[in-house]
């Protein structure tokens, strides 16, 4: 947005169709938590006996469903910090000064419509069939269930009385899950594969941010890390009749049916499942959004080029490449988009840029600007597969292994490296365990699963399957430079990588045990090492 008044003029980040300026927010936005408060390393404001509402973590959607620490600082508090996943939320181009992390190792912040009173939609009362629940979270350690957002309830899941309504959570295995009940009692969940979420990460540095989304359209739950799908699950399929999220009755002596919480959850009426480390950037939407509309896709940026006496030079960035942009203008920034004047339609270039220039500004007045654009979801990893044709007929508890198994797999190969090719899964109970070839062809059978599909897809990819691979082997030791710098990275000097000819250890993904957050790490990263030294990358 450019605003220009008088000789003055004031450069902010580009606005993009699907948001809005000043104090509007997306129609779909309940709540949003920006942690914006600060100052760097002051303490989340809380005042009053522990566990009493004060809401001085401010919700950004206008409805005024604030936020408030459990204490300030100490056990159960939190602290505001500079370590933030981009400086700016790329959705809105806003500048992101602070996240928060807990002060002890019992944090916990929630809601409270009795006490905070919002004046828009109350987050705590709504039952939405559609929802779209985002955070960014970086652990500072591995193990146990974290809950990053939650929903407080007890007694509303007919299989386990003891679940809350609501988690956005990290589970032990490292795996990224949403579960949630819905107002007839069925509960569902949607769990990425193990070890997508680093507590902390390889050589012992700070682990990554990660930005978690839960999206439900009332038919189909998703689960997204960093805009990718990691997880799906069919709602349709549970037979329930009503699957709107559920907000419960009753209250502990701690918590209230309804009310949402940040860095913990709740299990049998108890605060637990602490998320220990940094959140921010927490927004809750009553409708599904595409993963182009989350708050760390990318989206273009305007800036200023250059201002000449009544007339101004626009240059927008990070745009897609081809896609066309109009660019809306107003002088009264309170405007619904509709009233916004269409000043014409351009293009980006192919480096994702272009520069527009506007004429004819009275200087005696503000000027707004906006660039509209399409939503785009981010494009997929080079590494695709499909299903094989007659999947419609195979067992649906077999397909869903199968969908649940490559999905994972696929993602954590597109994670770690680049692997430019379609992969076809097919089901064939003839084959005692699992099999495939260079071809992509890959047959299920005896063996399902996570581990079992990343072992395949290497094979693939070339792992045991070309002569490429029998010419960089001498004596079952692999010998191209690639792998031997990557395996010696990893295990340090005169670490070798063994093969029988079709497999390869360590790190082969050979047997379940195998198989962990690290170790698929290192296989991703040997298997891109070993294709360029077998020429095939």
């Amino acid at each position: 947005m450019v605003a220009r008044k008088g000789s003055t003029l004031q450069i902010c980040s580009g606005w993009v169709w699907m948001l809005v300026v000043a104090a509007q927010m997306h129609a779909a936005t309940v709540a949003y938590w920006r942690f914006e408060e600060g100052p760097a390393d002051g303490l989340v404001v809380h005042a009053g006996a522990d566990g009493a509402f004060h809401g001085t973590v401010r919700d950004g959607s206008g409805n005024g469903n604030h936020l408030s620490a459990w204490t300030q600082g100490g056990y159960a508090g939190f602290a505001y910090r500079t370590n933030v996943a981009s400086g700016r939320v790329p959705q809105f181009g806003w500048t992101n000064r602070f996240s928060v992390q807990n002060t002890g190792n019992y944090p916990a912040m929630f809601t409270s419509a009795q006490h905070s009173r919002p004046s828009g939609i109350n987050l705590d009362a709504i039952l939405p069939v559609q929802f779209t629940v985002e955070a960014s979270y970086r652990a500072v350690a591995s193990g146990g269930y974290r809950t990053v957002v939650g929903r407080d309830a007890r007694n509303v899941s007919r299989s386990d009385p003891n679940l809350a309504a609501f988690y956005l959570q990290v589970r032990p295995d490292d795996s990224v899950a949403v579960v949630f009940t819905d107002v007839s009692g069925y509960t569902h969940r949607a769990f990425s594969p193990p070890g997508w979420v680093y507590g902390i990460s390889p050589g012992g540095a700070e682990a990554p941010w990660y930005h978690l989304a839960a999206v439900s359209d009332g038919n189909t739950l998703k689960l997204y890390v960093n805009n990718l799908l990691v997880a799906s699950t069919d709602l349709v399929a549970s037979g329930s009749p009503n699957r709107a999220l559920v907000r419960g009755s009753g209250t502990g002596p701690d918590w209230v049916a309804g009310a949402w919480s940040v860095g913990r959850g709740l299990y049998a009426g108890v605060h637990t499942d602490r998320a220990y480390g940094f959140i921010d950037e927490v927004r809750i939407s009553d409708r599904a959004l595409e993963p182009g509309e989350f708050l760390f896709a990318p989206r273009p940026v305007a800036s200023m080029g250059g201002v000449v006496a009544g007339s101004v030079s626009l240059e927008v960035a990070h745009g897609p490449p081809g896609m066309s942009f109009q660019v809306l203008h107003t002088t009264d920034a309170r405007l619904p988009w509709s009233r916004w004047s269409n000043l014409g339609t351009h293009a980006f270039d192919a480096q994702g840029r272009a520069v527009v220039r506007v004429t004819g500004l009275p200087v005696e007045l503000p000027h707004f600007y906006a660039i509209r654009t399409a939503v785009v979801p981010p494009p997929p990893g080079p590494l695709t597969y499909s299903l094989a044709p007659g999947w419609q007929n195979w067992p649906a508890d077999i397909r869903e292994r199968i969908v649940y198994a490559m999905e994972g797999a696929v993602a954590q190969y597109n994670k770690w490296g680049t692997f430019r090719k379609h992969l076809t899964v097919n089901y064939n109970p003839g084959v005692p365990t699992a099999q495939a070839s260079y071809s992509g062809w890959i047959d299920f059978g005896g063996q399902i699963g996570y581990r079992t599909a990343l072992h395949e897809i290497s094979h693939t990819l070339g792992v045991g399957t070309t002569w490429q691979w029998q010419a960089n082997l001498a004596g079952g030791v692999w010998q191209g430079p690639h792998g031997r710098q990557k395996i010696q990275e990893f295990d340090g000097p005169g670490a070798v990588i063994y093969s029988d000819g079709t497999h390869f250890w360590p790190y082969g993904l050979n047997y379940d045990n195998e198989a962990s957050t690290e170790s698929i790490r290192r296989h991703v990263l040997l298997v891109e090492a070993f294709r360029k030294d077998m020429g095939l990358e």
